[in-house]
């Protein structure tokens, strides 16, 4: 299984990816979420290709319209599969 399909399997989705080969996956939490918890959260992990750097963040978006932004070094076990097998496809070597 590719990478892509792997970030699809749990929920992500391929959002960027640019001429320098860098690529962004999201997930963003459902919009039933707003009403129930009052916001809506949105993860990002990127791979910036030319650098061989991974960057994972969440972004909040509340219901006053306000949103702020945090740095996440958790990942699921199937994200780190996932994050893996990109860095495979990517061939990040030495």
């Amino acid at each position: 299984m590719i990478a892509r399909d792997m970030f699809e399997k749990i929920g992500y989705k391929l959002t960027e990816k640019n001429s320098k080969n860098d690529i962004q996956y999201t997930k963003k939490s459902k919009e039933s979420e707003m009403q129930r918890i009052g916001m809506i959260t949105t993860e990002y992990i990127e791979f910036y290709n030319t650098s061989k750097e991974i960057m994972i963040s969440k972004t909040y978006e509340f219901r006053d319209g306000t949103t702020s932004k945090s740095d996440s070094g958790i990942l699921s076990f199937e994200e780190f599969n996932a994050v893996h097998r990109q860095i495979l496809e990517l061939k990040w070597e030495n």
